[in-house]
């Protein structure tokens, strides 16, 4: 069988990566289209062959000139890898092969119809925050001509975002319906997927959770005893900021809960280090660090230094149907994981194997009580190590993924 992989990202995708491991596996020869690959990366390490496609953020909306070209495009790959089958990931390149007629697999990374709504989240954020500007510049005797252009960009702004959300609802509807089977990350989602389909595609719909492999984690150690607390927390979302973030990632606060600033009651939370971007911090008293980014390699041994991983995002509604793989990632290099309290399937996953706070001062009440209880968190990170090897691992659910290929 020959699949083509699809995507409106690029590579590395290591949730695309796996899923191309388990078909060759299986004899099957497998392929990638996506948008450009990172430099210094190896296609061929997975792929027979790779083709670079050049998705728009005008395309991801639907705009039909850049939807054509970007159909075209794919029209041409089609042509040459003749596959039997294309895994499509994500609701765009699964709208765009559906357009062309082929078969097709829908690999549902997150819920599409519920992250539109975040955007129109971020929109309003945006919006709340120019017309505080609009407002103030004209109170200062700021340019009239400036901020009519500036209210005009904002109204056209919101008329595309009005109309992408209702678009990808649509076109999730459309896809769910016309697609041999929909692979997706959790039961929350799988749920509400199967009732927006309707009962003819339901029994299509398989779960296939982004746990790592056992292939690169199969040399992580159990995990040592550590004196000094100290936490994690693994993602690049910090870089980004105020209404430029994704409302549900919200951190805002939580660096302060590492100060050993004189105003500060938060002495004994340890220290905390990111993973994931190059940060810097001139204050003295802080206990944050920034490792930057690091291979998948060297990111789990870098976080077996430590003890506790965090899921430290505000609450949020949509944390209901997320499940970040951060936590896994976690769970398999030895540490114990505290998450926001509104993470049901992180703490449905853990079978109580992770610790819940519900907002920062009770995170850090917890980080207080395990700097004074080291030995209890090692009994937990051990036993959370344990669990997660045995359970939390892609290769449980690679029949899954068999299966979706061979619905009809």
């Amino acid at each position: 069988m020959r699949i083509l992989h699809l995507s409106h990202d690029g590579l590395p995708d290591w949730r695309v990566e796996k899923s191309a491991l388990t078909s060759s596996k299986q004899g099957y020869e497998v392929f990638f289209a996506g948008k450009k690959i990172a430099d210094g990366y190896d296609a061929t390490k997975v792929f027979s062959q790779a083709y670079e496609i050049n998705w728009t953020a005008k395309a991801l909306c639907g705009m039909p000139y850049y939807w054509h070209s970007v159909r075209n495009q794919l029209a041409k790959v089609i042509k040459q890898v003749r596959p039997d089958m294309v895994h499509a990931h994500n609701l765009f390149s699964a709208k765009l092969v559906q357009d062309l007629g082929e078969r097709f697999v829908y690999d549902d990374h997150e819920s599409w119809s519920k992250h539109s709504l975040l955007l129109s989240e971020m929109e309003e954020a945006v919006q709340q925050q120019e017309a505080q500007q609009y407002v103030s510049n004209a109170s200062s005797g700021g340019s009239l001509v400036h901020s009519i252009m500036s209210m005009a960009a904002r109204t056209k702004r919101s008329a595309v975002n009005r109309r992408t959300t209702g678009l990808w609802a649509k076109w999730e509807k459309e896809v769910l319906d016309s697609s041999a089977a929909t692979i997706t990350v959790s039961n929350r989602i799988a749920k509400e997927l199967r009732l927006a389909s309707g009962s003819g595609s339901s029994s299509r719909i398989v779960v296939v959770p982004n746990y790592p492999t056992k292939q690169e984690t199969s040399d992580l150690e159990k995990p040592r005893y550590l004196d000094r607390l100290s936490s994690v927390y693994s993602g690049s979302d910090g870089q980004s900021n105020g209404s430029r973030r994704l409302p549900n990632r919200n951190m805002d606060g939580l660096y302060d809960l590492f100060n050993n600033d004189s105003s500060s009651s938060n002495k004994n939370t340890g220290t905390l280090t990111i993973l994931g971007w190059q940060g810097t911090t001139t204050d003295p008293s802080s206990r944050v660090e920034f490792a930057g980014f690091l291979s998948r390699k060297e990111m789990f041994k870098e976080m077996s230094n430590h003890s506790i991983g965090l899921l430290p995002w505000k609450r949020h509604w949509s944390h209901y149907f997320v499940n970040p793989n951060k936590v896994y990632e976690y769970a398999h290099a030895g540490l114990h994981v505290m998450c926001t309290s509104s993470f049901d399937t992180v703490i449905e996953t853990f079978q109580g194997n992770c610790t819940t706070f519900d907002d920062y001062k009770d995170l850090a009440s917890q980080l207080e009580y395990y700097d004074e209880n080291m030995e209890e968190l090692y009994k937990k990170r051990v036993k959370t190590y344990e669990f997660a090897h045995s359970n939390l691992v892609w290769e449980n659910f690679e029949p899954e993924i068999l299966r979706a290929y061979q619905l009809s």
